[in-house]
């Protein structure tokens, strides 16, 4: 029990939290106050100051207005505190009970807690005997509503609704009852126009600065413009290389809703955690696109790919920038600028661990760019020769891929139906020779025999249907990957300067070989594309 005083000066603590004004006036702050201040007064004694958080929820204790109570109290400006209830001084159970149970003894600081009968000056009473009871169940009720509003929330987002407070840049939300998003005739030409310079290769921090360099608003300026007020982030007002991230990654520009992406710890730690994709709900066809599945294919492959370049110093990503490695140690080759006979300078790549690290890990592998240039264009339109006659490339371009010959997959599918046949059979004649054994016809030995007979061609016939079948689905997406080539390489049908979004459309990365001792062999590099060849092993550190 604490020592008796007999003046005290009070603080009465007033909570309410965006739930609690579901319940109406009865919970309200002008109700709160009403209470208190009259209780107050009955008593006579003397209110220091009032202390009132509105809209924060009681399981976090981070309450400006209950911070500064607490320090009131810690003091000695005030040695009562007084709420309506235990819910509104907090809604955690261990918190509560280490402020009455330790911390207001300790400074002599009397709790009272109104509609629950509580009050720590009367230790004996039935209020202070279930005053933990009463904190467990006021913390339930929050953990009961969190679940509560989180199935309400992923309702909605299966059902389509758009619940987020500020449309993604690009959109606007409509008057109807989902809010679907609809175009903003404004910046949707500003979306497409990222996603097209992401496909060019340009990196995300030189978009961003593009679109710096043209004043044109950051979304959440753009969006406080557009509604009329002050933009009140206290982060740069400038696109970055964050912000484009972000709206190159949303598959809302697809026309795809996609919800439930992030949550909290819990409804006690409120820290932000992203879902996996698996976990989020998604809308297809929501709404209509801003950009095509083409475009943002080639952004997502780009984005994944090893081989995302750099910009120099200037801002300019280099058309081989992150395409080239080193065939011996697998390093990225370096830039750098050689000097000719007539003293002009030309870029050439290096090996970038003999370039940081010495001779002693590897050789130069030196490179100009004019030559490398050159033979990746020779390359490139021998292959487009290739494919005037398309159905031979796409053979050749799948016996390379595969390492299976066309007339093998042919085999295949001949050799399929006829196994799928004779499986067919041995079922009737299983079932023919047992139903005659029944009739009498043929003695049970015989049928034994005759049925394991058909037994064993029948888990032979099976072992070989599954690796037929093995090859033919192999082959079948290798088609599909040979076919997507082909499509992407006649777009550049006729091409005369190579440049970095045709590489990065058609090549993985390219691996250089070093000058070979006898002059009169050929270098080799090797150019490993898209859909048709295998990734080097995992040796290859820059790769891994």
């Amino acid at each position: 029990m604490l020592p008796k005083q007999n003046n005290y000066s009070v603080g009465i603590y007033m909570r309410l939290s965006k739930d609690d004004e579901r319940a109406g006036e009865s919970l309200s702050i002008e109700n709160q106050r009403a209470i208190l201040t009259e209780y107050v007064s009955k008593q006579g004694w003397t209110i220091y100051d009032e202390y009132v958080d509105d809209g924060i929820s009681g399981v976090t204790f981070d309450r400006p207005s209950l911070q500064r109570m607490l320090d009131d109290a810690k003091t000695g400006r005030i040695n009562l505190i007084i709420c309506k209830d235990l819910s509104r001084f907090g809604r955690n159970y261990i918190q509560v009970g280490q402020f009455t149970d330790y911390i207001f003894p300790m400074h002599n600081i009397r709790f009272i807690a109104l509609s629950d009968n509580v009050d720590t000056a009367n230790s004996q009473s039935t209020g202070m005997d279930m005053m933990p009871i009463v904190n467990i169940f006021n913390e339930w009720h929050c953990a009961s509503t969190s679940k509560k509003i989180k199935a309400v929330l992923e309702a909605n987002a299966k059902a389509g609704k758009y619940k987020s407070a500020v449309p993604a840049y690009g959109y606007l939300k409509s008057d109807d009852e989902k809010h679907t998003p609809v175009i903003d005739p404004e910046t949707a030409p500003i979306v497409r126009r990222i996603f097209e310079l992401r496909v060019k290769g340009i990196g995300m921090s030189k978009i961003a600065k593009i679109l710096n360099a043209e004043n044109i608003p950051s979304p959440s300026e753009y969006y406080y413009k557009r509604i009329g007020k002050e933009n009140i982030a206290s982060c740069t007002k400038l696109w970055s290389k964050e912000t484009v991230r972000r709206l190159l990654s949303n598959p809302i520009y697809l026309g795809t809703l996609a919800q439930q992406r992030r949550t909290t710890v819990s409804y006690k730690n409120h820290k932000i955690i992203f879902k996996d994709k698996e976990d989020w709900v998604v809308v297809e066809d929501n709404h209509e696109p801003i950009i095509s599945q083409e475009l943002w294919d080639k952004v997502q492959e780009y984005s994944h790919s090893v081989s995302r370049g750099k910009s120099d110093k200037q801002g300019v990503t280099g058309t081989f920038s992150g395409l080239l490695y080193c065939a011996d140690c697998g390093y990225k080759m370096k830039k750098i600028m050689m000097k000719s006979r007539g003293k002009s300078q030309r870029v050439s790549y290096t090996c970038g661990l003999h370039a940081y690290y010495g001779k002693e890990n590897c050789t130069t592998h030196t490179i100009s760019e004019a030559v490398l240039e050159s033979l990746v264009i020779a390359d490139i339109q021998s292959k487009l020769r290739l494919i005037v006659d398309e159905d031979k490339a796409r053979k050749a371009f799948l016996s390379k891929k595969t390492g299976i010959r066309a007339s093998q997959g042919a085999r295949d599918k001949k050799r399929k139906a006829e196994i799928e046949k004779r499986l067919s059979e041995l079922d009737t004649l299983t079932q023919s020779v047992y139903e005659n054994m029944v009739l009498g016809k043929v003695p049970e030995e015989v049928c034994v025999k005759l049925i394991d007979k058909y037994q064993a061609e029948n888990k032979t016939l099976q072992a070989e249907l599954d690796t037929v079948m093995a090859r033919l689905d192999t082959i079948n997406k290798d088609e599909c990957d040979v076919d997507e080539f082909i499509r992407r390489l006649k777009k550049y049908a006729g091409f005369e300067v190579l440049t970095r979004e045709m590489l990065i459309e058609l090549v993985e990365y390219i691996t250089v070989e070093d000058v070979p001792e006898n002059r009169n062999t050929p270098r080799k590099i090797h150019i490993y594309y898209k859909f048709l060849d295998k990734a080097l092993p995992d040796k290859r550190n820059a790769l891994m």
